[in-house]
C-alpha cells in the first residue's frame, strides 16, 4: 500500500476480516450502507460507519486521502504518544490507487456538552502562540460551549487546567508533539475531541483536511511533490504565454 508498513498486531480487526473488499472512491460508500455499516458520522471529505455485529469498531471512508490519512499514517507507525490514552487505535488502513482512504478504528464516544474538560482539552489543541484562532473556529466554539473562551489563559479555565493535568498529566505532551510534526495549524473543530472506553480525552482528528502524503513512504512523497511542482511550472508557463490577436 504505496510502501507503508504496517506495524499493527495481526490480530486487531482488518478491513478483510470484516468482509469489506469494495474500496474504490466511487463504490466503497454504497457497498458499505449495502453490508450494514450504517453512516453515524460525516465530515469535510470522509464517512464514519458502525455495524451491530461489529460495536467495538468503525470503518471510516473518504474519497481523497485526507488529513486523518495523515493522523492514521503517524499513529500506525508508532508516533510518541500513539499507544497512549489520548490517541484512537487505527487497525487498519487502505489507500486505494486513486486516493480512497479506509481505515479500520477503535469506536469512540461523543462527550456530553456538560464533561468538565471539554472545554479546555479543545483549547490546548486550539492554542499556538503567535497565531490568532480562526474566527470561524472561535465562533463555533462558543456557540458549543458559551461559558468558555478558547484560549488556554482565560480565566473560566482556572481550577479546570490544574485539574485536567492531574488527570492526564500526557495530554498536553502529545498535543504538542502533534503539532510539532504537522505541516499546518491543529484543527480544534467540534468533534475533534472523543472519549475513550476510559473516559480519556482522545484527539480524534487534528491535522488538517488537504493530506501531507504521511501515508506514502518518503520516496513516492518526494516523487509527488516533484509532480506537483511540475504541473504547477507548466501551468504558469502556459499561463504567460501570448493570446494569439
Amino acid at each position: 500500500m504505496f510502501g507503508f508498513r504496517n506495524q499493527v498486531d495481526a490480530s486487531s480487526p482488518s478491513l478483510t476480516a470484516l468482509g469489506i473488499t469494495e474500496r474504490s472512491a466511487a463504490k466503497a460508500y454504497a457497498a458499505l450502507i449495502a453490508i450494514g455499516w450504517s453512516e453515524i458520522g460525516f465530515g469535510y471529505h470522509g464517512t464514519v460507519h458502525a455495524h451491530q455485529d461489529h460495536p467495538d469498531v468503525v470503518v471510516r471512508f473518504a474519497r481523497k486521502a485526507d488529513g486523518f490519512g495523515d493522523y492514521a499514517a503517524l499513529l500506525r507507525r508508532g508516533f510518541a504518544g500513539s499507544n497512549g490514552p489520548h490517541a484512537p487505535r487505527i487497525h487498519d488502513m487502505h489507500v486505494s490507487r486513486c486516493g480512497a482512504l479506509m481505515t479500520v478504528g477503535s469506536r469512540l464516544s461523543n462527550p456530553t456538552h456538560d464533561t468538565w474538560w471539554l472545554a479546555y482539552a479543545h483549547a490546548v489543541i486550539a492554542d499556538h502562540p503567535g497565531i490568532a484562532m480562526d474566527e470561524g473556529v472561535r465562533d463555533r466554539f462558543k456557540t458549543e460551549w458559551p461559558a468558555h473562551e478558547p484560549r488556554i489563559d482565560h480565566p473560566s479555565f482556572d481550577g479546570i487546567r490544574e485539574a485536567f493535568r492531574t488527570a492526564w498529566p500526557g495530554y498536553e505532551a502529545y498535543v504538542a508533539a502533534l503539532r510539532a510534526v504537522s505541516p499546518q495549524s491543529l484543527d480544534p473543530n467540534i468533534g475533534n475531541v472523543l472519549v475513550g472506553d476510559d473516559g480519556s480525552p482522545v484527539v480524534n482528528d487534528p491535522l488538517c483536511d488537504d493530506g501531507y502524503g504521511l501515508w506514502r513512504s518518503p520516496l513516492l512523497r518526494v516523487s509527488a511533490r516533484y509532480a506537483d511542482l511540475v504541473r504547477r511550472l507548466a501551468s504558469d508557463a502556459l499561463g504567460r504565454a501570448p493570446v494569439p490577436a
